[in-house]
């Protein structure tokens, strides 16, 4: 039996040996097989020191022996734990914490094992396998929490693959088949091993090694590149456009001139080849499984690069994807010129908005009268004219006044005219203050202001002036060191069918004025519209409002 077991395990150092050698090859570099490569270098040697537990009968290399053997045996579970990982998770890699955090137990387990001949918890004791035989252990106590903690780890691994099966498209499964395939001989060689009368040796490095060899299908059916044509160098080197050749792990195969110069320019290794498209920090690209895609990357590493990146898919001859061709085009100058003619424009926009601004500050200064900022003689008539056409066209009533300030001369004479030109701004503000917001006000000239009064009949704007009347009235403005209570005569006309045009409605609205003056002042007077070139004053009244 000790030969057999001899030869087994010198079977599977070389077997393991072999497929380490295979992934140590250049054409084979990726992340897939550094782990690959790993797990057989451990594996070989796991193989090597169970060939000298089968073969040393001397007891304290015999403890030495199995102590290394069962640590080696943790460090490739961890290793499966890792390749299953990357077969989950294409981008995923081993990082320090990772390795931290596998490493507790064993160094737990190599403590209790190094320390058994004071306690005899993992190994209870050691006999022969078979005549002749070396020594091998009688496991003790402390060995099954550590096999629970391996099988545990296989466990997690093993989900970790199925699970991402299980979320692949259909044609896309044969990597995960090939991995959860490579599970079954360690496990198989393990059980076998427990299930011999004891003692005997751990099979599990045996079993490993069918493993590896299916390790390398995994790696075949990971690395499709043989079937992507890169050899005319020089013209994918012509292209101007940066030029890349993805696998399906993310893993760079090749890369042209204008790519290696964009890398450059963004501060990275012009020799991308091997490495993960997912190593590139601040890229933050990965071609989707089977879609033409393309999108724009900005500020690539913080170092102002902006990209457009086209991903095409390449299939092989039965349609299947093999990888990608990511073709990046430098936009940073482009982008830079668009973002300042955007800023152009937007100080074009703002000047011109200044100016509109500006114009029409100038255009409503021109319809202003600067004392009062009351619309002037020219644009009362503007809107005198618009507003009697409306009237005419709807047949809706209109209604006009012209007010004019009693004893104006007597203020100016007493008080001087800046106390006059107050007046005129008491007046004005309280005018605007009362009427509606259709209404407008204008300053007539002098002391005369023009009221145009859209949809008021004869009553309802002569009740209204006379309103505007008391409320000027009852106001008192300060003219020097006096007080002054201001009156003002009014004459209100509104459109019929004597009416003609808005010079009419002027006139009349006169002769209503001038009616009031003639009965004493501080009063509104309705004019009775006549023809033009009638002779004698209106016809006015009074009435209540």
């Amino acid at each position: 039996m000790a030969v057999a077991f001899a030869i087994a395990f010198a079977m599977s150092a070389a077997v393991a040996g072999a497929v380490t050698i295979v992934h140590r090859l250049p054409r084979w570099q990726s992340p897939l097989s550094g782990v690959n490569s790993f797990m057989g270098t451990v594996t070989a040697v796991l193989s090597l020191l169970n060939l000298a537990q089968v073969l040393v009968s001397h007891p304290t290399a015999a403890w030495l022996l199995a102590t290394a053997s069962y640590l080696m045996s943790a460090v490739v579970v961890a290793s499966v734990f890792c390749l299953s990982r990357i077969v989950a998770d294409r981008a995923w890699r081993v990082t320090r914490r990772t390795l931290l955090l596998l490493s507790i137990e064993p160094v737990a387990a190599a403590g209790a094992m190094l320390t058994n001949p004071w306690h005899h918890l993992f190994f209870d004791r050691f006999e022969p396998v078979g005549p002749g035989g070396g020594l091998v252990p009688v496991l003790g106590a402390a060995f099954w929490p550590h096999t629970a903690y391996i099988y545990s780890l296989l466990t997690v691994s093993f989900v970790l693959v199925v699970r991402a099966r299980r979320q692949a498209p259909p044609g896309r499964r044969e990597l995960h088949d090939w991995t959860i395939a490579a599970f079954v001989p360690p496990i198989v060689a393990n059980v076998v091993g427990l299930s011999l009368p004891a003692p005997t040796v751990d099979l599990t490095a045996a079993g490993l090694a069918v493993s590896m060899i299916i390790a390398y299908g995994v790696l075949v059916r990971s690395l499709p590149q043989q079937q992507i044509q890169v050899a005319l160098d020089q013209v994918f080197d012509t292209i101007g456009d940066a030029v890349g050749v993805i696998d399906r792990s993310g893993r760079i195969l090749n890369v042209n001139a204008s790519a290696r110069a964009l890398l450059r320019k963004a501060g990275l290794s012009d020799r991308p080849e091997g490495s993960s498209l997912a190593e590139i920090p601040g890229l933050g690209l990965f071609p989707a499984e089977d879609v033409d895609t393309e999108q724009d990357v900005t500020n690539v590493l913080g170092r102002d690069v902006d990209l457009h990146v086209r991903t095409s898919v390449l299939r092989d001859r039965r349609g299947e994807s093999i990888g990608w061709v990511l073709v990046a085009r430098d936009t940073t100058e482009a982008n830079r010129r668009r973002r300042e003619a955007e800023e152009s424009n937007v100080r074009l926009r703002e000047q011109l908005e200044t100016i509109e601004a500006l114009r029409a500050d100038l255009a409503e200064q021109a319809v202003r009268d600067p004392l009062t900022g009351l619309y002037n003689r020219r644009r009362l008539m503007d809107v005198l004219a618009g507003e009697f056409s409306r009237a005419v066209e709807d047949g809706t009533p209109l209604s006009l006044a012209l007010l004019d300030v009693d004893h104006f001369k007597r203020i100016n004479d007493t008080y001087g005219h800046g106390e006059g030109d107050s007046v005129l701004v008491h007046v004005a503000r309280t005018l605007v203050g009362e009427v509606r917001h259709d209404d407008v006000v204008a300053r007539y000239g002098g002391e005369e202001f023009v009221l145009v009064l859209p949809g008021a009949t004869a009553e309802a704007a002569w009740a209204r002036i006379d309103a505007l009347r008391e409320r000027v009235k009852g106001t008192s403005v300060g003219v020097g060191e006096d007080l002054l209570s201001v009156t003002f005569s009014a004459g209100v006309a509104t459109l019929s069918a004597e009416v003609s045009s808005p010079a009419d409605l002027l006139r009349i609205a006169d002769e209503a004025l001038y009616e009031a003056k003639r009965l004493g002042r501080d009063r509104v007077e309705r004019a009775v519209p006549r023809p033009p070139g009638t002779a004698g004053a209106a016809e006015a009244g009074t009435e209540a409002a």
